[in-house]
């Protein structure tokens, strides 16, 4: 008796971790894009000329984000639904578009569309 409870439990634990792992890939919009190219108005420069040190966007799960803009670190939240992403950052909300691997965002709503690839 004691060695199938023993045993049930385990088959249980198994099954809440597997489900747990499950959850973190859950949005399939998860994951890190890279910047590639930087618009504004009419004039677009690529992101190595924009930000010689790097700028990217890390999507994570539970609504938590990781932005690099120009090697400066910043934690984020954001939130997606259908094919729209708001990213808040320092208090401020910035509206984009995800489409396939592809983010377009506007970052602090300067007029400036950053693209990420991820």
């Amino acid at each position: 008796m004691k060695r199938s409870i023993k045993r049930a439990l385990c088959m249980v634990m198994v099954f809440v971790l597997a489900m747990s792992l499950c959850a973190c890939s859950a949005d399939p919009n998860c994951g890190k894009y890279v910047c590639k190219d930087v618009k504004v108005g009419d004039i677009s420069v690529s992101a190595q000329e924009a930000y010689p040190n790097g700028s990217s966007i890390e999507l994570k799960t539970a609504g938590a984000c990781t932005i690099i803009l120009d090697g400066a670190v910043y934690e984020g939240s954001w939130k997606s639904e259908n094919s729209n992403v708001t990213i808040t950052l320092e208090g401020e909300e910035s509206t984009g578009s995800i489409s396939g691997n592809t983010m377009t965002i506007d970052i602090y709503n300067v007029g400036m569309t950053m693209t990420f690839e991820r």
